[in-house]
C-alpha cells in the first residue's frame, strides 16, 4: 500500500506540476463571475475525466485515438484569443458600460420582487455549470490530455484495490494543488505583478499550451495526413 501511495504522488506530481501556474492565472482573476470554488470544481472535473478516460482505457477500452485528444489544444488557443478581445472591449467600453449598469439596475428595482425566486434557483445552477468552471475544466483536461499516456500503463498494472487508493491520493492532491496556486496567487509581488500583466500573461500563456498539446499528441501531423 506504502508503494502504491508513493507511486500516485510521484505520478500526480510529474504530470500536473504545470497547473500550478495556471492555477495562479485563474485565482488571481477572482470577482463575481470567477469564484474559488468555480476553479476547484473545474480542476476535479478536468482530472476526473482524465482518470476517469485512462481507468478505462487501462480495461483495454480505447474512447478517443491520442491525435483526437490532441485536438482539445485548440480549446485554450481560443479561450486566449477571446480573453485579448474581452480586455480590448473591457478597456474601450467601461465607461459606457458603467453607464449601462446604472440605468439597467434603475430599471430593474421594481422587478427584483417578482424574479427573486428565480433568480436563485439560476444562481444555485450556476455555481455548478458556472460558464468559468467549464473554462477551468477545458483547461485543465486539454492540458492533461498528455498525461492519458501515462495513466493507462499505471492504472493496467494495478489491481483494484491499487486503483481505489490511487484515486484517492489523487483526490487528496488536486485539493493541495489549488491550495498552493490560491496561496501563490495572493503573494504581494505575484499578486501584483500578475494583476498588471494577467491580459499578456493569459493569452501568452493559453496559446502556448495550445500549440504544446497539437505538437505532443502528434495532431497537427494528423490534421496535414487528413488535409493533404
Amino acid at each position: 500500500m506504502i508503494s502504491t501511495v508513493i507511486t500516485a504522488f510521484v505520478s500526480f506530481a510529474s504530470t500536473n506540476i504545470d497547473d500550478i501556474f495556471i492555477l495562479m492565472l485563474f485565482f488571481s482573476q477572482i470577482n463575481n463571475d470567477m469564484k474559488i470554488r468555480h476553479i476547484v470544481i473545474g480542476q476535479y472535473l478536468g482530472i476526473g475525466a482524465l482518470i476517469t478516460i485512462s481507468i478505462i482505457g487501462a480495461l483495454g477500452v480505447s474512447i478517443f485515438p491520442h491525435e483526437y485528444i490532441g485536438l482539445l489544444g485548440f480549446v485554450p488557443i481560443c479561450l486566449a484569443i477571446k480573453a485579448y478581445l474581452d480586455h480590448k472591449k473591457e478597456s474601450k467600453d467601461n465607461k459606457n458600460t458603467y453607464q449601462q449598469e446604472n440605468q439597467s439596475c434603475q430599471n430593474s428595482k421594481s422587478k427584483e420582487s417578482t424574479s427573486s425566486q428565480w433568480n436563485n434557483i439560476i444562481s444555485f445552477v450556476k455555481s455548478f455549470i458556472n460558464p468559468s468552471v467549464l473554462k477551468v475544466f477545458s483547461i485543465t483536461f486539454a492540458n492533461g490530455g498528455d498525461n492519458i499516456g501515462i495513466y493507462i500503463p499505471l492504472f493496467a498494472s494495478m489491481n483494484l484495490f491499487d486503483i481505489l487508493i490511487t484515486v484517492i491520493v489523487f483526490v487528496l492532491l488536486i485539493l493541495l494543488l489549488c491550495f498552493i496556486g490560491l496561496k501563490l496567487s495572493k503573494n504581494p509581488f505575484i499578486r501584483k505583478n500578475i494583476e498588471k500583466y494577467k491580459h499578456i500573461f493569459v493569452p501568452i500563456i493559453f496559446i502556448g499550451i495550445g500549440i504544446f498539446i497539437l505538437i505532443e499528441s502528434n495532431t497537427i501531423t494528423f490534421i496535414c495526413k487528413k488535409v493533404f
